[in-house]
């Protein structure tokens, strides 16, 4: 039977505007909050009397791990936050084998995606969401997957990483018959002091620098 407890809190895309009632609730009631800088970061105010478990990407799961044998040694309950939404690009996954013996609720958050697509003004039912965020999986699959989910007239609304920048994006599509001048849209920063929304076509992505972790609508 479960005896601790452990939120993984969808903290929205970075403006404290976008953090829901409900997770600033579990974040309050919560003695334990584990995040990356950025998951922190619209948070902030309410983790100054907390555990704070910092997480990077040399040691994501060690903290994580750390974070969850403190609560079964004191039965403090966790808040895992993360940026956006929990079941977007969030290791998800990884977080359920963590605290596999705990009681675990998702709190679900507004996430990138949403304000990407609301920006294109598409339907995300109409579309297909892939991340290169996380570096799993086999990075040629994905790109087939998304290029066939372009040919089955799908828009994409792709979360872009190290592995695969916008430029690279837009170059693998234009190379694989997609249309140069595909209506397409880059968000950076979204709801921030610094958003950037680019507006222009496929060709004009592949000879512009953006943010390696942009938010990529391509219609």
């Amino acid at each position: 039977m479960f005896q601790d407890k452990v939120y993984i809190v969808g903290v929205g895309p970075g403006s404290l505007r976008y953090l829901t009632t409900e997770a600033e609730r579990v974040i309050r009631e919560a003695s334990i909050v584990v995040g990356w800088e950025l998951d922190l970061l619209p948070a902030r105010s309410l983790t100054t009397d907390k555990k704070v478990y910092l997480q990077d990407v040399n040691n994501y799961i060690q903290v994580a791990e750390e974070a969850a044998d403190e609560a079964r040694k004191t039965g403090e309950t966790v808040a895992v936050l993360r940026i956006g939404d929990p079941c977007i690009s969030s290791g998800l996954a990884g977080l359920l084998k963590v605290f596999h013996d705990f009681e675990v609720k998702i709190i679900p958050g507004i996430s990138s995606v949403q304000l990407a697509a609301a920006a294109a003004q598409i339907n995300i039912d109409e579309s297909v969401v892939i991340s290169f965020h996380d570096g799993g999986g086999d990075l040629k699959e994905k790109r087939r997957f998304m290029l066939d989910a372009f040919r089955r007239n799908r828009h994409l609304i792709i979360i872009t990483g190290q592995e695969q920048k916008p430029d690279e994006t837009a170059s693998y599509l234009i190379n694989n018959g997609v249309n140069e001048t595909t209506p397409t849209l880059v968000c950076e920063n979204l709801t921030l002091g610094d958003e950037k929304i680019f507006r222009g076509v496929l060709r004009d992505v592949t000879t512009r620098r953006f943010s390696w972790l942009s938010v990529m609508v391509i219609m």
